[in-house]
Formats: structure tokens, C-alpha cells, sequence
């Protein structure tokens, strides 16, 4: 894969958004010495104006390309430069997908967290073997079907900020739920691991894969200081054998060291074994 010059630092990266403070290392590589902007998706519309060309970097595999910004009001829609470019993308994923992913994007000393999906569609005019563009969300961007922030793409734009520990840890176990079923829609087995209690093995990581959540509502959780059991209602599709609506038990306990909530799921591990 075609990628910039990344090194290993010895600090913690910088992350910017109202205002400056420094967060946790979030993975061992970071492109270029520089600071990560949380920026706002209305900034970045004035700063990244239609026709530019930019880098983005794949926060997973350290793989990067380029793009052009096309169009889009609520978001920005993008399209790989050249061939080569969407050779690399289709290469980050292994094949077309609408699963987010987070992604750095540099443009003219700017270092922005963004998240992507990587699924041709709608109209496309460079000659680059990509049939259409793809969709790159920023912070506060908005679907073109919906008038609030997708939770998926907020999720990994709080990873590629650097942030995403903060954002887990002022989580409820409720919302946790959320994020932990949006993971697992989009195969994110960094952020499972940060979600889920560390008896879960990569074994498990694996067998969840299988598994992709159209539907989740809890309805009902049950409290203790340290403890709540969570009961939720799911519409979930298992791969090699279909759909099926069932309720689920998931147990939240308080990590006394992290003071983070940590999730079992032994009946979802069930349902990914069928």
C-alpha cells in the first residue's frame, strides 16, 4: 500500500478542538508531527473548499491516498484521484463497503479526524476506475437522510481525534450498548476491546464479525452501584443464517482500576455461534 512517512512518538499526540489539551496515545503511528483538529463540519466546509485535493490516512492500517473533494452541503462527497488511489481504498476494505472507518485528513497543514465509508455511489467525474464518490464525515456532519449526526461516524471520528477513550469513559452503560453494537456493525475490534470485558478473546472478536445489527433498543436495565444488567431488543442478521429478532442480556460492571464500564455479552456470543 502506498503510505506517508509515519514514525513512532514518544509522546502523546496533541488533539485540538474549542480547545487545546493532551489525551491519550491512541496508536502507536501517527503521520507526521503534527496536531489533530476535532473541526466542525462547517469549518471544514469554508477550509477544504469543493475541487481540493487532499490526503486522507486510514487510522487502522496506516494506509494513505488521495482525493478530491466534489461536492456535498451536509458532508463532504469525495473521490479517489486516480487509479491507483481507489486500487488502495478497495485495498483498506477488501471490498466495497458502507462500514465506517476512521480517518485522518491532511490538507494544507491541517490535520483533521474524519471518518469515511467506502461504497461507490451516486455521480463520479474523474477517470479513476471508481464508479461514483464516497461520503467523508467531519464532526457535526450529517447523512443526506438524516438532520442529526450518524453515530457510527461520530464514533470514529472520536477515535481518529484521539478521543475516543474520553468519549467511552462518559458513557452510560446504556449508551455503551450503542457503541458497542455500532462496533460490531462496522468490524472495529480496537474499539470492542476498549468496550468489552477482557475475558472476551480474539476468538470471540472474530466469531461477531458474523454478525450485523439493523435494529437495538434496551428495554430494560436493572441497577446496582458496580452492576446493571441490560436487557435489549435486537434485529440482528447472522451471516450463512439470516435475520432474527430476539432480546438479549448484557451485563455492565464498573471497572474499580479504569473507573470505565466494561460489557459481558454471553448471548451475543450465543447468537454469533448459531
Amino acid at each position: 500500500m502506498k503510505r506517508l512517512l509515519i514514525f513512532s512518538l514518544l509522546l502523546c499526540p496533541m488533539v485540538v478542538s474549542e480547545s487545546t489539551f493532551a489525551v491519550e496515545p491512541f496508536y502507536d503511528l501517527l503521520p507526521i508531527d503534527s496536531e489533530i483538529t476535532l473541526l466542525p463540519w462547517e469549518k471544514v466546509d469554508e477550509v477544504i473548499p469543493r475541487k481540493a485535493i487532499f490526503t486522507m490516512i486510514d487510522v487502522e492500517s496506516g494506509a494513505s491516498f488521495q482525493v478530491q473533494r466534489r461536492a456535498g452541503s451536509k458532508h463532504a462527497d469525495i473521490q479517489p484521484l486516480t487509479k491507483e488511489d481507489t486500487r488502495v481504498l478497495k485495498e483498506i476494505y477488501g471490498e466495497w463497503s458502507w462500514k465506517r472507518r476512521a480517518v485522518i485528513v491532511l490538507y494544507e497543514g491541517r490535520t483533521i479526524a474524519a471518518s469515511m465509508n467506502g461504497m461507490p455511489h451516486g455521480a463520479g467525474a474523474l477517470d479513476n476506475g471508481f464508479n461514483g464518490h464516497f461520503c467523508l464525515h467531519f464532526l457535526n456532519s450529517t447523512t443526506h437522510k438524516t438532520p442529526t449526526p450518524d453515530p457510527a461516524h461520530r464514533l470514529m471520528i472520536m477515535k481518529a481525534s484521539g478521543q475516543l477513550d474520553h468519549f467511552l469513559l462518559n458513557q452510560t452503560p446504556d449508551e455503551l450498548v450503542d457503541s458497542l453494537m455500532l462496533a460490531i456493525n462496522n468490524t472495529d475490534a480496537s474499539i470492542l476491546k476498549k468496550i468489552l470485558s477482557k475475558n472476551v478473546t480474539t476468538t470471540d472478536l472474530k466469531v461477531l464479525s458474523r454478525l450485523s445489527f439493523t435494529k437495538w433498543k434496551v428495554t430494560k436495565s436493572t441497577e446496582k452501584p458496580f452492576e446493571q444488567l441490560i436487557k435489549t431488543k435486537v434485529e440482528v442478521y447472522i451471516k450463512d443464517a439470516g435475520v432474527i429478532t430476539t432480546t438479549v442480556e448484557i451485563t455492565a460492571k464498573k471497572n474499580p482500576i479504569s473507573n470505565r464500564w466494561e460489557l459481558e455479552i454471553p448471548s451475543l456470543l450465543t447468537i454469533a455461534n448459531h
